[in-house]
């Protein structure tokens, strides 16, 4: 290993060290991060050698003096059968070493450069390792490389950028909160009347700040805020209410998917059996229906959410059917004992139905001073378990987050003990969204540009992207592709009925997500 790359390696560890002094580890029972950190280079150089071949016995020397191993070849042969390292789990171990290092960063302001010298490190790193065999580098490995760095950078952007956008979101609910009341007397917006001053005997004047402190007594903007919340969560009522078959085959319609259906069929039929149980007065064990819906943006989760909402009220599993979404800052307030009170109001929108906190793991991010999101998960779990007859709770979000967040509450463990998972749909399902949409909207795709979707949707998926958003990306490609369809036409005079409804090669050849 070359000076510059074993000093970035010296500093990673020195780094690893310091999430271990703080507290931050990735969960390996027994393990050090240094320790993580050796295992998952050991998958990563494993895997950049067998990409274009057997590890060659450079690869080897180079492999045992970076990390202080002694491997034969016969022995990393093992290693590489017997873990079934894919570009994908390689990824993930990349993600699950690299969040202490975020965590730690999150805590300097500004934000610290941990996370941002483990992806160098593994840039120059693999860059120097694809070289040792012939000085030369791999075309395919290079790109494999350069996927992996570019799906940890994104990975870090946008961990960060939702970050800073909660500490933004809990700020401005801070100061909201803390505005002084405006004057109930005189000529304001809000009408005239006398101050609230408590009784003659006891004048208890209004005091800025805590609501808590202030009785009942809220600001216009408070009032505001809490209509606004209240809105967002009522669901619009369907017109016609589905049968259970009709909810069925919604569910059996949507594209791909096909685990998740096979898993939520099998939970149906047993909630089926259990409800002739009940029936015939059959004794049988409490169970519960609270679930994590485990995957990347844009692969269904709200969606199935919803239609499982509406099977369990047709099975009367629940009394309503209605689904509550919701996230970290429908849930947690800014200021000391109100998070309890804000988490109950939406458990009481949800009674009945189903509640489905997006993005979850973020109830569990911080955990420093004047961070309340453990407060909303204490409220949460208690409902839970008071209201297991007519509450059902799905937590969601990607899946490493996700299992971070299950870890970091014993409680969460056991009462999300059904775990879905929703994989990247492949390009051929994505064209299938793609089409479907188009029928919705009355359009219709001739079979190049059919072509030329699928093809660019072939790259997409391989590229392995963290800002690729699988349904999301389909919707804001067919915007681009109608929106290039309009200043096409734009310079015909008089188009035709078929050329106003049909996508053609000319709309779609030229559209880049990135």
């Amino acid at each position: 290993m070359q000076d510059a790359v074993a000093r970035q390696l010296t500093q990673v560890y020195e780094n690893c060290a310091a999430c271990d002094d703080k507290g931050y580890h990735v969960g390996v029972q027994g393990k050090t991060m240094q320790d993580y950190l050796r295992f998952t280079l050991l998958k990563f150089y494993v895997y950049l050698s067998s990409s274009n071949g057997n590890i060659s016995m450079a690869e080897i020397a180079y492999l045992n003096d970076a990390l202080g191993y002694s491997m034969s070849a016969d022995q990393i042969d093992r290693f590489n059968v017997s873990s079934k390292i894919t570009k994908y789990s390689l990824k993930d171990s990349m993600i699950t070493m690299m969040m202490p290092f975020l965590k730690m960063d999150l805590e300097t302001l500004p934000i610290g450069g941990m996370s941002l010298a483990f992806i160098e490190f593994i840039n120059q790193a693999g860059l120097e390792f694809m070289t040792v065999e012939n000085g030369r580098t791999d075309p395919f490995v290079m790109r494999d490389l350069g996927a992996l760095v570019l799906a940890l950078r994104n990975f870090r952007m946008e961990y960060i950028t939702n970050w800073e956008k909660m500490v933004r979101d809990q700020k401005r609910r801070e100061e909201l909160a803390n505005r002084p009341p405006y004057p109930s007397g005189g000529n304001t917006p809000w009408g005239g009347g006398t101050p609230n001053t408590g009784s003659p005997q006891n004048p208890q004047p209004q005091q800025p700040g805590n609501p808590a402190a202030t009785g009942n007594a809220q600001t216009p903007f408070q009032k505001k805020d809490q209509q606004n919340a209240q809105d967002a969560q009522q669901q619009k009522p369907e017109e016609k209410e589905l049968t259970l078959e009709e909810q069925l085959k919604k569910l059996d319609e949507l594209t791909g998917l096909q685990a998740v259906k096979q898993d939520l069929n099998s939970l149906i039929n047993l909630i089926r059996v259990r409800k002739m149980r009940e029936d015939r007065g059959m004794p049988q064990a409490a169970m519960s229906l609270h679930m994590a819906f485990l995957g990347n943006p844009g692969t269904g989760k709200t969606t199935v959410a919803r239609i499982l909402a509406g099977i369990y009220k047709c099975l009367g599993v629940l009394s309503k059917g209605q689904l509550v979404e919701v996230d970290r800052s429908g849930l947690v307030s800014g200021y000391v004992g109100q998070t309890a009170i804000k988490t109950k109001e939406v458990i009481d929108s949800a009674m009945g139905g189903v509640l489905f906190i997006d993005e979850a793991y973020a109830l569990s991010a911080n955990t420093g001073k004047g961070d309340f999101g453990q407060e909303s998960i204490n409220t949460l779990l208690k409902a839970m378990e008071d209201n297991r007859d007519d509450l059902i709770v799905i937590v969601a979000g990607y899946s490493d987050l996700m299992m971070e967040f299950l870890d970091s509450n014993p409680g969460l463990r056991s009462r999300f003990n059904k775990i879905i998972t929703f994989e990247d749909y492949m390009p051929d399902e994505l064209l299938d969204i793609f089409k479907s949409i188009c029928t919705k909207s009355g359009m219709t795709v001739t079979k190049e540009a059919e072509d030329a979707v699928l093809e660019y949707f072939v790259i997409r998926c391989g590229q392995n992207l963290k800002t690729f958003a699988n349904a999301r990306d389909i919707r804001n490609y067919y915007e681009r592709a109608i929106t290039n369809q309009a200043n096409r036409l734009a310079a015909i005079e008089s188009p035709t009925n078929g050329q106003l409804t049909t996508l053609t090669i000319d709309d779609v050849k030229e559209i880049d997500l990135n």
